[in-house]
């Protein structure tokens, strides 16, 4: 009985001294691998999956083992498998992943969007190329960008002087983030300055969505009250349920307002929908692994009926999904392809279909907030759900089709009196999803130089199915789902873009096997 009692206290030891810190902060907390122990059969959770999806990567201590190429590359197969370079102008500095006197210590970020670094004291960097962008729905734009520049001076990458800018983010970032107070709470993560509080896991793990579940690993009749709504409201609702706060270039809603927009909906005040009837938070969104349902894919469960009918010269044709209007990208994070197309969709779904703009029919009279109406049921405006895509266009033009888009057919002649297009303009491929092969109706309005492009989820190159000088008019190409190679790709959400001289725009598109 001594020896199982000493095998015992040395595994808890093991135990506690295993997490990024002490442990006798979080008494109430259990840790993942408490999770993985039960949940592995007992309602499954697939925690491969949930290792692919953004959750845990939220911030996370550099592996040197994951440099290849001087390149920082510890994402799962399937996710941001490029990883997250430096910019040349910082490793002019000195600065590397590898470098025995490296003072790049941390990453914030890099599954999804963007990433940014710290220093091994838990400083954030900050400069002209203090931004990593990994180009999510737009991979044309990725790259390194300025972030808070102004900080240091425009300096290219460097610390704010005399301490650097603390890390106070682990709200949203860690599990178990407590704040630093020099009363109540004086610790710091692992004693590293920087960190403006402390944690117990690295990333949003399952305690960091349902809640302190210590008490469930020994009882499991007590559940973690946590709910499939109420679980997103910490990280995803910067108005914390009141109020809708607009990014401070006015042109964009902040990122991570899901649940503030969800809120101010008929989906959730009549339907009561929660974020889980759409997502499965456990499996990857952006990188298509599950982490839509059905509804959240097709919208057909509730919205069945609702397709836009046009046709072009007698014949039908698709116009996209529902989500590239309904949840056009009105949120920002990482970069923009123009002042009405951010990189974070839309969760109001409603669309106003009178000819304002955001300005005049979105936002607040000050621009700092969405404006909510008497019957608290937001929606985007026309700016956001039309002219993000058709950007050759105006408002009067988005709300002549808009208005009672689902109740009548739009019919368009392309004959002699419409030859060559006023834009140029690249439709939603038809069919769409499809398997295996898709059309792509686009138009030059003079004589250019086009090419049309096929990339994956993670922006690598698929296919190139139109590359040569067009005369202007009308055109489709077809793709057959190969790759360069010739090989049959796999299903899943690939973007499609067309290039000219003058022009770039993309779209996505779905295959299903």
């Amino acid at each position: 009985m001594r020896n199982s009692t000493l095998i015992l206290t040395f595994a808890a030891c093991v135990m506690i001294f295993a997490q990024p810190a002490s442990a006798q902060l979080w008494s109430d907390y259990a840790g993942k691998a408490s999770c993985v122990g039960c949940h592995t059969s007992i309602k499954p959770i697939d925690f491969t999956e949930f290792e692919k999806s953004g959750h845990p990567w939220k911030i996370q201590k550099i592996d040197r083992s994951k440099v290849v190429g001087g390149v920082y590359k510890p994402f799962p197969a399937g996710t941001n498998e490029e990883g997250v370079p430096l910019a040349p102008e910082v490793t002019a500095l000195g600065f590397s992943y590898t470098a025995a006197d490296t003072n790049i210590g941390f990453m914030i970020g890099g599954y999804g969007w963007k990433a940014r670094w710290m220093s091994k004291d838990g400083y954030i960097y900050e400069g002209t190329k203090g931004q990593y962008n990994i180009g999510t729905h737009h991979p044309t734009l990725k790259g390194h960008s300025s972030y808070n520049a102004s900080n240091v001076g425009n300096a290219v990458f460097a610390l704010r002087t005399p301490t650097g800018a603390l890390y106070n983010c682990g709200a949203c970032h860690t599990t178990g983030w407590k704040p630093y107070n020099a009363s109540t709470q004086p610790t710091r993560f692992e004693g590293r300055p920087g960190f403006d509080g402390n944690f117990f896991e690295y990333g949003v793990q399952c305690e960091g969505c349902h809640g302190p579940s210590k008490a469930h690993t020994t009882n499991p009749t007590i559940k973690p009250t946590i709910d499939g709504f109420e679980g997103c409201k910490s990280c995803h609702a910067r108005g914390q349920g009141t109020r809708i706060p607009v990014k401070s270039d006015k042109q964009f809603l902040d990122h991570r307002e899901q649940y503030d927009q969800m809120l101010f909906t008929k989906h959730r005040r009549n339907a009561n929908m929660k974020c889980t009837t759409c997502h499965n938070p456990h499996k990857s969104t952006i990188y298509d692994r599950g982490g839509l349902k059905t509804a959240g894919k097709t919208c057909q469960p509730c919205h069945a009926g609702k397709a836009i009918n046009i046709v072009v010269n007698g014949t039908p044709i698709s116009h996209g999904d529902c989500i590239q209007c309904h949840m056009a990208f009105i949120g920002n994070t990482a970069v923009k392809q123009n002042n009405n197309r951010g990189d974070q969709a839309s969760h109001m779904w409603k669309i106003k279909t009178s000819a304002v703009n955001k300005f005049q029919g979105m936002w607040t009279a000050d621009s700092l907030n969405v404006a909510i109406p008497a019957d608290s049921i937001v929606g985007i405006t026309l700016d956001f759900a039309c002219l993000g895509c058709h950007t050759t266009r105006d408002l009067t033009w988005a709300s002549g089709h808009a208005t009672n888009i689902h109740g009548k057919t739009i019919v368009v002649s392309v004959g002699s009196e419409e030859k060559v297009p006023s834009a140029y303009f690249i439709s939603q491929n038809y069919p769409n999803p499809f398997n295996p092969t898709t059309s792509i109706r686009f138009g030059v309005p003079e004589s250019d130089q086009v090419r049309i492009s096929v990339y994956n989820s993670i922006g690598e190159l698929v296919s190139t199915i139109a590359d040569g000088f067009y005369n202007a008019g009308y055109y489709t190409a077809n793709w057959d789902s190969k790759d360069l190679s010739g090989n049959s790709v796999t299903s899943g959400v690939y973007i499609y873009r067309l290039e000219t001289s003058k022009y770039v725009d993309t779209k996505k598109m779905v295959l299903m096997r």
